[in-house]
Protein backbone atom coordinates (compact mmCIF):
# COMPACT_ATOMS: atom_id res chain seq x y z
CA UNK A 1 0.00 0.00 0.00
CA UNK A 2 1.60 3.36 -1.07
CA UNK A 3 2.20 6.53 1.24
CA UNK A 4 -0.88 8.80 1.00
CA UNK A 5 0.05 12.54 1.16
CA UNK A 6 -2.95 14.92 2.12
CA UNK A 7 -3.08 18.28 0.98
CA UNK A 8 -5.53 20.53 2.05
CA UNK A 9 -8.24 17.74 2.90
CA UNK A 10 -7.32 16.04 -0.85
CA UNK A 11 -5.33 12.13 -0.64
CA UNK A 12 -2.44 11.94 -3.37
CA UNK A 13 -0.14 8.96 -3.56
CA UNK A 14 3.29 10.07 -2.15
CA UNK A 15 4.82 10.14 -5.66
CA UNK A 16 1.87 12.57 -7.19
CA UNK A 17 1.55 15.15 -4.60
CA UNK A 18 2.87 18.21 -5.33
CA UNK A 19 3.42 21.40 -2.87
CA UNK A 20 4.67 24.78 -4.19
CA UNK A 21 8.38 26.05 -3.67
CA UNK A 22 6.72 29.57 -3.03
CA UNK A 23 4.70 28.56 0.20
CA UNK A 24 6.46 30.29 3.36
CA UNK A 25 7.85 26.55 4.60
CA UNK A 26 10.22 26.17 1.71
CA UNK A 27 11.33 29.96 1.24
CA UNK A 28 11.61 30.86 4.88
CA UNK A 29 11.63 27.53 6.89
CA UNK A 30 8.42 28.87 8.39
CA UNK A 31 5.70 26.54 9.18
CA UNK A 32 5.23 23.84 12.26
CA UNK A 33 4.87 19.97 12.30
CA UNK A 34 4.23 17.22 14.73
CA UNK A 35 5.25 13.65 14.05
CA UNK A 36 2.60 11.02 15.29
CA UNK A 37 2.67 6.90 15.35
CA UNK A 38 -0.33 4.74 15.15
CA UNK A 39 0.47 1.34 15.86
CA UNK A 40 -2.20 -1.54 15.17
CA UNK A 41 -3.96 1.25 13.32
CA UNK A 42 -4.75 3.47 16.24
CA UNK A 43 -3.16 6.77 16.84
CA UNK A 44 -1.27 6.82 19.59
CA UNK A 45 -2.08 10.28 21.88
CA UNK A 46 -3.34 11.95 19.26
CA UNK A 47 -5.42 14.50 21.11
CA UNK A 48 -2.07 15.43 23.00
CA UNK A 49 -0.26 15.81 19.30
CA UNK A 50 -3.21 17.87 18.26
CA UNK A 51 -3.08 20.09 21.13
CA UNK A 52 1.01 20.35 20.83
CA UNK A 53 0.90 21.56 16.96
CA UNK A 54 -1.86 23.95 17.62
CA UNK A 55 0.03 25.51 20.53
CA UNK A 56 3.09 25.57 18.09
CA UNK A 57 1.20 27.42 15.54
CA UNK A 58 -0.08 29.76 17.72
CA UNK A 59 3.37 30.78 19.33
CA UNK A 60 4.46 31.68 15.78
CA UNK A 61 1.29 33.76 14.80
CA UNK A 62 0.08 30.68 13.07
CA UNK A 63 -3.47 29.88 12.80
CA UNK A 64 -4.74 26.63 11.48
CA UNK A 65 -8.18 26.53 9.04
CA UNK A 66 -8.73 23.89 10.98
CA UNK A 67 -10.72 22.63 14.07
CA UNK A 68 -8.99 20.51 15.87
CA UNK A 69 -12.42 17.76 15.92
CA UNK A 70 -11.76 17.84 11.62
CA UNK A 71 -8.19 17.70 11.99
CA UNK A 72 -8.68 14.22 13.93
CA UNK A 73 -11.42 12.96 11.16
CA UNK A 74 -8.56 13.62 8.65
CA UNK A 75 -5.45 12.10 10.62
CA UNK A 76 -7.96 8.84 11.29
CA UNK A 77 -9.78 8.52 7.86
CA UNK A 78 -5.70 8.66 6.31
CA UNK A 79 -4.89 5.57 8.67
CA UNK A 80 -7.80 3.80 8.05
CA UNK A 81 -7.16 4.49 3.58
CA UNK A 82 -3.83 3.84 3.76
CA UNK A 83 -4.11 -0.06 4.72
CA UNK A 84 -0.96 0.14 6.94
CA UNK A 85 -1.29 -0.41 10.60
CA UNK A 86 1.36 0.58 12.09
CA UNK A 87 2.22 4.33 10.32
CA UNK A 88 4.52 7.18 11.11
CA UNK A 89 2.33 10.17 10.41
CA UNK A 90 3.47 13.71 10.09
CA UNK A 91 1.34 17.01 10.41
CA UNK A 92 3.00 19.75 8.44
CA UNK A 93 1.28 23.69 8.86
CA UNK A 94 2.27 26.17 6.45
CA UNK A 95 1.30 30.14 5.76
CA UNK A 96 0.66 29.05 2.22
CA UNK A 97 2.21 30.64 -0.70
CA UNK A 98 4.20 34.19 0.09
CA UNK A 99 6.65 36.73 -1.48
CA UNK A 100 10.19 36.89 -0.43
CA UNK A 101 9.59 39.22 2.24
CA UNK A 102 11.17 39.05 5.47
CA UNK A 103 7.72 38.77 7.13
CA UNK A 104 6.06 35.07 6.69
CA UNK A 105 2.63 36.89 7.49
CA UNK A 106 2.17 38.68 4.37
CA UNK A 107 1.57 35.52 2.58
CA UNK A 108 -0.37 35.54 -0.57
CA UNK A 109 -2.65 32.60 0.09
CA UNK A 110 -4.67 31.00 2.79
CA UNK A 111 -2.83 28.79 5.24
CA UNK A 112 -2.20 25.15 3.99
CA UNK A 113 -4.54 23.13 5.94
CA UNK A 114 -2.37 20.40 7.81
CA UNK A 115 -0.95 18.23 5.42
CA UNK A 116 0.52 14.71 6.35
CA UNK A 117 2.20 12.16 5.08
CA UNK A 118 2.17 8.50 6.48
CA UNK A 119 4.15 5.47 5.22
CA UNK A 120 4.75 2.21 6.97
CA UNK A 121 7.40 1.63 9.65
CA UNK A 122 8.81 -0.96 11.80
CA UNK A 123 6.65 -1.42 14.86
CA UNK A 124 8.77 -0.94 17.72
CA UNK A 125 12.54 -0.12 15.94
CA UNK A 126 10.92 2.48 13.59
CA UNK A 127 12.76 0.55 10.36
CA UNK A 128 10.49 1.33 7.46
CA UNK A 129 9.07 -2.09 5.85
CA UNK A 130 7.89 -0.68 2.62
Amino acid sequence: MPSIVWIDGRGYDRNKAVVSVSTTASCMADGVFEGIRAYGGRVFRLDAHLDRLYASAKAIWLEIPMAKDAMVGMVEEGVAKSGIKDNYIRLVVTRGVGDLGLDPRNASSRPSSASLTRSSCGRRTGTRRD
